[in-house]
């Protein structure tokens, strides 16, 4: 039979048993933190009107916050170098957030022109006009990110779909509303 060759931990005791009150210490931190967190929340909700079922998820993300605090500092009294793990989270989560942020831009117009379809607050060829701001124009067309607006002077204006969801809009009614939106793309524009 082979004989198992097991790395020797006696070495390891004594950082161990010299790192067990500091570690005790962090242990006892984080459950006072918790305890006082959550008796904190728990007051806010009885003296507002915020239900306590409300205030769960918010204890439930503090409590993973305080255990990951809890973890870095135990591992940080072990003689572990979290600096490089640090620096590789923070990365990935920042070009996540980017990300992120980059897509949603895009979503929320494709969103917006699915609900200008839907909602039809105008038409190709109506003149809209965006109240309190110098940006207006008469509709020229309508895709999936923007809308054109060609203005008094000769110009286009390409607004984000969202904005029409954002602002207060004027509109005038032209001479293709009420038709169907491929009558009014296939429509001569007017001048």
């Amino acid at each position: 039979m082979p004989e198992l060759n097991l790395p020797d931990l006696s070495a390891l005791w004594p950082q161990l048993l010299s790192s067990l009150p500091a570690m005790l210490l962090i242990a006892a931190g984080a459950y006072a933190a918790h305890f006082l967190l959550c008796r904190a929340l728990r007051l806010v909700s009885r003296h507002s009107r915020i239900p306590e079922h409300d205030i769960r998820p918010v204890v439930r993300a503090l409590d993973w916050i305080i255990l990951g605090l809890a973890l870095a500092l135990v591992f940080n009294v072990l003689g572990f170098n979290l600096g490089g793990v640090w620096t590789v989270l923070s990365t990935v989560l920042a070009m996540v957030a980017i990300g992120f942020v980059a897509v949603w831009s895009v979503l929320s117009n494709t969103l917006c022109t699915v609900l200008i379809l839907v909602a039809r607050p105008f038409s190709i060829g109506d003149e809209i006009e965006f109240v309190g701001e110098a940006m207006k124009g008469r509709v020229t067309d309508l895709n999936f990110i923007f809308t054109t607006l060609a203005t008094e002077d000769g110009g286009e204006i390409r607004v984000p779909n969202s904005m029409f969801f954002q602002k207060v809009l004027k509109r005038r009614a032209g001479a293709t509303t009420g038709k169907s939106l491929a009558e009014q793309l296939h429509a001569p524009a007017r001048s």
